[in-house]
């Protein structure tokens, strides 16, 4: 198959790449789209992979190619969303269902062989079945728009009030829509990019301040405090 194949620091070539091996209880998904995230830079610039060659990519989307036995609810031709984490499913925070604080965790991407490429395995559970008519390209947010999802949920957060979103990066914008969807009366984008900023307005943002303009931050910050509570 063709991959994106990372051999070394800011060596990452597109190449002939093995196709991953199909294991027991997991499934092949033809890769449709994949996002960059941001932990992918400094992966690729800054020494950052646990191992080389490897191919990056935890964000993604697909069609299930092919299953291996033990595979129940899930067959060929279904579109799916990736989910990267593969926790151990043994130790005391995994029992728990705190599946992010496992220590023996594998990952997708940084782990293991990611969808920079045609093909990746997964296993059946990190591979959840979507609508055929979403796009790809939405599908492969799922993972970066269920990091949101988790914040807003630690935060108790209930809905009304204004809500502060303090960063206008791809998890703040996601933050942004989960408050609306949430039911936030105001919602308020600090960030530093202008371009962020601008797409937080699109997608529904009441309110953006820029963070690199430190007197008008001060000035929105306390309109903003007297106007409404302000959520974390």
């Amino acid at each position: 198959m063709n991959a994106a194949v990372l051999y070394g620091n800011e060596d990452i070539r597109y190449t002939k790449w093995p196709d991953p091996d199909l294991r027991p209880g997991c499934v092949k998904i033809r890769v449709k789209a994949c996002g960059i995230c941001g932990s992918d830079i400094p992966r690729v610039l800054k020494h950052g992979a646990h191992f080389y060659p490897i191919v990056l990519g935890h964000e993604f989307s697909g069609i299930v190619e092919e299953t291996a036995e033990n595979v129940t609810n899930l067959s060929v031709g279904d579109h799916v969303a990736g989910v990267p984490l593969i926790p151990c499913m043994k130790c005391d925070d995994c029992i728990r269902g705190n599946y992010s604080q496992c220590k023996h965790y594998s990952f997708i991407g940084s782990r293991e062989q990611g969808a920079f490429a045609d093909y990746v395995v997964v296993p059946e559970k990190n591979a959840v079945k979507v609508d055929p008519s979403i796009p790809f390209e939405q599908v492969a947010l799922f993972e970066p728009c269920t990091v949101a999802l988790h914040g807003v949920k630690l935060s108790n957060y209930r809905g009304g009030g204004t809500v502060a979103v303090l960063g206008g990066g791809t998890i703040g914008l996601f933050a942004l829509q989960w408050a609306k969807i949430y039911g936030a009366s105001k919602v308020v984008v600090f960030g530093r990019s202008k371009e962020h900023l601008k797409v937080a307005q699109a997608l529904g943002a009441d309110a953006v301040v820029s963070t690199l303009d430190e007197d008008l931050w001060n000035r929105r910050w306390n309109q903003q405090i007297k106007k409404g509570s302000i959520m974390f």
